[in-house]
């Protein structure tokens, strides 16, 4: 009886780990056939209304520079995307707490490359000084960064740049480029640090190019920065896309509005 008892649990053992082995395989298998969400969704971006690099248009699109060609990269190497547009800090904190897969237009800082890898450069940027037309000081002159009050837009590349060069500035920067101008004008700052094309539009657009002066400080090129995460999830897709970037940054600058 003993022995029929050691057979019966022998047979027992066998048709469990006959199970196990059918679960567990069907279980790796489900892992390896179920693509990961990031790999079969659309593409979440988020980026700002700053013209020319994208802006509301007056059809209700959102149209810009930078737009066209990350929509024309994305399109090239058939990935679906969408673009959330919000206020340039909201912007990419989405990216930095996983709730979106990347940001536009940004330039490099160490900040951002803690979290997310930009990509190819999708357009130019130069950050530029404007100052009161009778201003005589130069923010560029080391002597001067702690005697003038200057200034960026809040979540701007630049005003970090500021904070960490030793130049005098505010805690409370103004929310857009629109708003540092007007600042700027109403004498609240001596000095504003911003983007060359998205300011001379706007003092074109004022029809105050004659009350201001500028001084170029850098060249800073703009990209998309991608959540390091997403990458992960998607291996292939920076490189990707960044191999579509150069045809479309063409396109766009045979279209006239984009120097490459």
């Amino acid at each position: 009886m003993f022995q029929s008892y050691r057979s019966l649990a022998r047979i027992c053992w066998a048709c469990l780990s006959a199970l196990v082995l059918s679960l567990t395989s069907a279980v790796a298998l489900s892992v390896i056939l179920q693509p990961s969400a990031a790999e079969t969704g659309p593409v979440i971006l988020t980026t700002h209304d700053l013209p020319p690099y994208g802006s509301v248009q007056a059809d209700g699109s959102f149209d810009g520079i930078a737009v066209r060609v990350v929509s024309c990269a994305l399109d090239a190497i058939d990935r679906a995307f969408e673009i959330h547009v919000l206020p340039w800090k909201r912007a990419q904190l989405e990216v930095q707490n996983g709730y979106a897969d990347g940001f536009f237009a940004a330039s490099q800082n160490a900040r951002r490359d803690a979290y997310a890898t930009a990509s190819a450069i999708i357009a130019r940027q130069t950050w530029t000084w404007y100052l009161l037309k009778d201003q005589i000081l130069s923010p560029k002159d080391p002597a001067n960064r702690l005697s003038m009050l200057t200034s960026s837009f809040l979540g701007a590349n630049m005003q970090t740049w500021l904070r960490r060069n030793g130049y005098r500035t505010t805690d409370f920067p103004p929310r857009d480029t629109n708003a540092l101008l007007e600042m700027l004008l109403a004498g609240r700052f001596e000095a504003v640090l911003a983007n060359n094309l998205v300011m001379e539009r706007i003092l074109d657009t004022r029809g105050v190019l004659s009350e201001i002066r500028s001084e170029v400080q850098q060249d800073k090129p703009l990209s998309v920065y991608f959540s390091n995460d997403f990458l992960q999830l998607n291996p292939g897709f920076l490189a990707e896309f960044d191999a579509a970037v150069p045809d479309c940054r063409d396109a766009e600058a045979a279209s006239g509005d984009i120097n490459s």
